[in-house]
């Protein structure tokens, strides 16, 4: 068996799906062929770093931009003529390394790299079977091909939207986005707490979502430490390392009640000893928090998919929004207040929405197709 999964690093959450889904399914086929590779592996390197640091910066500076351009191409006939004029510049760079590497399933994990694999069936230049894995709890109109296969997807409103564009209902698998193993398996609270240093009674707030410094974790780690006197503070600065040094200096004024992680492999750990989770709407981080059964508090979601998480968050009852650092804490403060009704309420919904088997699901959908097609040309 021979699986190619194809991903772009526009967000880490688009690889960590692919590989989360790859794990799997090495469990499944030990003997099996399975890689994840980057779409910018195709292009000019220089062009992928332009595209990932124009990304960023948009998002830094002009986020309400990039709010125009996804509703713009969530709607525009242009924007869909654009979208196969690049996927079939693209797909010709890509054909390539397909008839080289001969998968016996392709798999997308971000909406680019569907457009071109759509793009290489239509035009009948492969012909393996292919699956869309959609990471966000919205689908945006240029994740839909009809020579796409299969879809995995969040939820069933999802499947109520691929439906409108005419993908059959059997095309369609509601299994959740898929995350790592590791969130799903067991850890003790206390243990993480006691290696960090910090107190096992009390409650544990956990920041992610600074890697790319869109969340002021120190402003509200300084707000909180004032106003929150018995709760304790985990931050994961990821690859920022400015923002890590501003964490070492909180910590050290705050010895036995802020912790700063840089870039860690162990977020799922971190989750697990945590009470609430302050972050950015990402997919893959809602996904993981949701099998870690946290409750969030949102910080102000960018424009676009970020939008759509937060409200389909909100309107499940598994989060609250604030729009300023000061929101932020005021959320905190009323969530951990004691007896809350609202954070219990969050925490029985978070366990009705978490899909902690997403990863396998899918892993076996491709099996079984895999196995149909094998069973077809027999």
């Amino acid at each position: 068996m021979r699986v190619l999964f194809i991903s772009a690093p526009i967000g880490a959450g688009h690889i960590k799906a692919a590989q989360a889904v790859c794990e799997e399914l090495r469990v499944l086929e030990p003997d099996g062929v399975f890689q994840v590779v980057n779409i910018f592996d195709f292009l000019p390197p220089s062009w992928g770093r332009f595209i990932l640091a124009f990304y960023l910066k948009l998002l830094a500076v002009f986020p309400q931009a990039y709010g125009l351009m996804y509703g713009w191409g969530n709607q525009s006939s242009l924007a869909l003529w654009g979208r196969k004029q690049v996927s079939r510049y693209l797909a010709n760079r890509l054909e390539q390394y397909l008839t080289e590497w001969q998968p016996d399933m392709l798999v997308c994990s971000h909406a680019t790299p569907a457009g071109l694999v759509a793009d290489l069936v239509k035009r009948r230049r492969i012909f393996a079977p292919t699956l869309a894995i959609v990471t966000d709890f919205v689908v945006h109109r240029l994740w839909v091909y009809p020579e796409i296969e299969q879809y995995a997807v969040a939820d069933e409103k999802l499947r109520d939207f691929l439906l409108k564009y005419e993908i059959q209902p059997q095309r369609i698998t509601c299994s959740g986005i898929p995350v790592g193993a590791e969130f799903v398996e067991a850890v003790e609270k206390e243990a993480v707490l006691a290696e960090l240093g910090l107190a096992k009674e009390k409650q544990t707030i956990l920041l992610m979502g600074g890697g790319a410094g869109l969340l002021p974790m120190e402003e509200i780690i300084l707000a909180g430490v004032e106003q929150l006197p018995d709760v304790q503070w985990i931050a994961i600065a990821g690859q920022n390392h400015k923002l890590q040094k501003k964490l070492m200096k909180i910590e050290t004024r705050y010895p036995k009640r802020v912790r700063g992680i840089g870039y860690t492999q162990q977020v799922n750990r971190f989750m697990a000893a945590s009470d609430v989770l302050v972050s950015k709407p990402g997919g893959l981080t809602v996904a993981e928090a949701l099998c870690r059964q946290m409750p969030l508090v949102i910080y102000r979601p960018i424009p676009g998919q970020e939008e759509a998480n937060a409200a389909y968050l909100i309107e499940n009852g598994v989060a609250v929004r604030a729009e300023t650092v000061q929101g932020v804490v005021e959320k905190l403060t009323n969530l951990l207040c004691e007896d809350n009704v609202q954070l219990k309420n969050m925490l029985q919904r978070v366990k009705q929405l978490r899909r902690p088997a997403a990863a396998k699901q899918i892993a076996l959908l491709i099996k079984e197709r895999i196995k149909g097609k094998n069973d077809e040309k027999c």
